[in-house]
């Protein structure tokens, strides 16, 4: 009779929590393993720091769960230690680590942190997302190819098994590669650094002029995330490579051309048409200030704007 407690009351939980990360927890290993403890912690969850910081390592779940729970140490009362210890955690869980649902809640966390170290650790990110261990050749059969569909458990399985040299390589889907790919890209424009403009414009752009564009630029929805972040970076650099966008596409890519316009209007505030040739006209008059990050009623009236 009691084991049908939590059970009954998981519909009363759902609707009270209404989140995504209630659901992952009702339905982990934990829950089935213990569901007491599992059910308290929905009300009273584990320090993020501590969950992160664990010997031996908690499950998968609760540590993405802890990532999305996660604010940055230095600016929320913990110490230099800690925030470096977080910050080698998170490198690792966003770069290397098997599970893509982690690196996802790894890269997303990285995006809300102020640490200088932390653009440069999405950008590895990006470049690491085909999941495949270090120093192994993308693989070459569909069958050694981690679908996107496929469970952490069964991802875990085939990297052992990669590791020990019985099977082929391993790595993620396209469509796996390409969601990391894109949450490292909207993530590095909260960042608001200027290698991450750099890094951004490089990718929205297809390379610019360089002879061999960057891995991934092949993927449309790759380079209108990087154009998103772009948008965030409150730089002039961003009004620029924004511009150079506009300019590679216009005739092309209506999608590309369109974000571009959109995250150029946002940044300065002017409300020229889609026109390369006008914004290029703000560029050569120098004409490059950006306006300052919107409060919260400003974004709000924003979002409600037609």
């Amino acid at each position: 009779m009691l084991r049908g407690y939590p059970i009954a009351g998981l519909a009363l939980l759902l609707g009270l929590t209404g989140c995504a990360g209630t659901w992952d927890t009702v339905t982990s290993r934990s829950m089935r393993s213990d569901p007491w403890k599992t059910t308290k912690k929905l009300w009273v969850p584990d320090d993020p720091v501590a969950v992160l910081r664990a010997d031996p390592p908690r499950d998968g779940n609760e540590r993405a769960l802890a990532m999305r729970r996660l604010k940055e140490p230095l600016r929320n009362g913990g110490n230099q230690e800690a925030q470096d210890a977080i910050i080698e955690v998170l490198t690792k869980a966003s770069t290397i680590e098997p599970s893509p649902v982690i690196r996802l809640s790894a890269i997303e966390a990285l995006g809300r942190f102020e640490d200088p170290r932390s653009a440069g650790i999405m950008i590895r990110a990006y470049n690491e997302a085909h999941g495949r261990p270090p120093g192994v050749a993308p693989a070459k059969r569909d069958s050694d190819v981690v679908t996107a569909s496929a469970s952490s458990r069964a991802m875990d399985r085939m990297v052992i098994t990669d590791r020990l040299m019985l099977s082929g390589p391993v790595g993620y889907s396209p469509e796996t590669v390409s969601a990391i790919r894109c949450r490292a890209l909207e993530s590095l424009g909260r960042t608001n650094r200027p290698e991450a403009v750099n890094f951004l414009g490089y990718v929205a752009t297809a390379g610019g002029n360089a002879p061999q564009p960057p891995e991934g630029a092949e993927d449309r929805d790759v380079r209108l995330a990087a154009v998103r972040g772009l948008a965030k970076c409150r730089q002039p650099e961003s009004i620029t490579a924004l511009v150079q966008v506009m300019t590679k596409e216009d005739g092309k890519d209506g999608a590309l051309v369109g974000r571009s316009h959109d995250g150029l209007v946002k940044l300065t505030g002017k409300k020229l048409p889609p026109d390369p040739k006008e914004w290029n006209q703000v560029i050569q008059a120098g004409d490059m200030k950006v306006l300052p990050e919107p409060n919260l009623i400003e974004q709000a009236v924003e979002w409600l704007s037609p």
